[in-house]
């Protein structure tokens, strides 16, 4: 009877073996966990890249449309428009070469009308006035004043600084970037009013 009884819950016996799954050892679940974090590491880097990639180049649009801005504003209007930069920060202005707001710096609020246009580069895209001061520094030391990014005239051309003897340079270059890494240059050509956004790193100092 005993041995009947065996011979018909074998097959039970078989079919629950079948359903029972072996447990993962400690080391089997260290392995996966080594294994996550080895992909991790060498994948995140690489995302990270293609974000700062993604903001570079979506603040160089933007850069170029607001100086393209102020190209159009001086001609429409027939009058010097600047466009102005505070180092350190992301902050932009456009405004009538002679406005009051060159002497403000702490009001950040975004504005767009006929004469001004003002906001921020895309999240930690900063400017710089030379190449160092945004590859050198790991974080962002924000400036006090704002900085000529160039000034364009009614007839379409543009101008940099004015020097000590009433003479003024024909050309502007400045800086953008993410604070600790290279970052790109912008030049804008007075005799024609042409902007140019280059990589310093890879393209030299562009005529």
């Amino acid at each position: 009877m005993t041995l009947m009884r065996f011979a018909l819950d074998l097959p039970v016996r078989r079919a629950l073996a079948r359903r029972t799954r072996r447990a993962y050892t400690l080391l089997e679940m260290a392995a996966v966990v080594a294994l996550i974090v080895l992909i991790g590491a060498l994948t995140i880097p690489s995302i990270m890249g293609m974000f700062v990639d993604a903001r570079l180049n979506g603040s160089s649009d933007m850069i170029r449309a607001r100086l393209a801005d102020a190209r159009s504003m001086a001609t429409e209007q027939g009058r010097a428009f600047r466009f102005g930069f505070v180092p350190g920060t992301g902050k932009f202005l456009v405004a009538p070469d002679d406005s009051d707001l060159w002497n403000l710096v702490d009001d950040s609020e975004s504005v767009e009308d006929d004469e001004h246009i003002r906001g921020e580069l895309l999240q930690d895209v900063i400017f710089g006035l030379d190449a160092s001061s945004i590859a050198g520094a790991d974080t962002a030391t924000p400036g006090s004043t704002w900085q000529l990014g160039g000034v364009f005239l009614p007839d379409g051309t543009a101008r940099g600084f004015i020097n000590p003897d009433g003479t003024s340079s024909d050309d502007v270059t400045f800086f953008f970037g993410k604070a600790g890494l290279a970052p790109l240059a912008v030049r804008l050509r007075g005799l024609t009013g042409a902007v140019r956004v280059f990589d310093p790193a890879a393209d030299g100092d562009q005529p």
